[in-house]
């Protein structure tokens, strides 16, 4: 409802853009969040001590959804476009220039996260840009993303003993949305 009220020009947004930005909102939070949980839950098979700091629960709720989210890192890149020349690491980048912005690169940059390939669900500060990083193109739904994924870990945390590789996980063929497509697992219940 709040979409199509009219802004503060008094312009209402045009119904075929009021369709585009449903499509957008409702694949964007369906896609990014189910592969972040399937990232976590590829981790802690592959990290079995990360089940056992869900469990102790307490503090590591504070940090863990951020870590499973940047390790996960569920849209790949972004394109823009420079809205000015400037100079960044020694390129020079014109007015007019597309610029990609590698999220899955920025979340696994040693110069700022230590030990980076691996999940640690008390990384703290986190400074990941799964997210996006402010302004108009920040995510909407971060906040919805990280109750989710927080949500489902304590009580998945709750009823298992164990999660363990059954065999090869295979990734989405995508060159936008990162995720795992098929991940076996044996699961211990609790």
């Amino acid at each position: 409802h709040m979409i199509l009220q009219p802004d503060k020009d008094g312009e209402v947004m045009p119904e075929v853009e009021f369709r585009n930005f449903f499509c957008l909102l409702v694949a964007a939070g369906n896609d990014t969040t189910r592969y972040s949980i399937a990232a976590g839950i590829q981790a802690m098979a592959h990290q079995p001590e990360l089940l056992g700091q869900m469990q102790e629960g307490g503090e590591i709720w504070k940090t863990a959804p951020d870590e499973i989210i940047r390790w996960a890192t569920p849209a790949l890149y972004f394109r823009r476009t420079a809205t000015r020349d400037f100079e960044m690491h020694g390129q020079t980048v014109r007015e007019g220039d597309k610029v990609l912005l590698w999220w899955a690169s920025g979340n696994r940059d040693e110069t700022v996260f230590d030990d980076p390939f691996r999940v640690k669900l008390d990384r703290a500060p986190n400074p990941h840009v799964s997210f996006g990083q402010g302004g108009p193109h920040v995510c909407l739904g971060m906040h919805l993303a990280r109750l989710e994924v927080r949500i489902l870990f304590q009580e998945l945390a709750k009823r298992i003993k164990a999660v363990e590789p059954a065999g090869p996980h295979r990734f989405l063929r995508s060159n936008f949305v990162g995720g795992i497509k098929h991940l076996p697992v044996t699961v211990t219940p609790a």
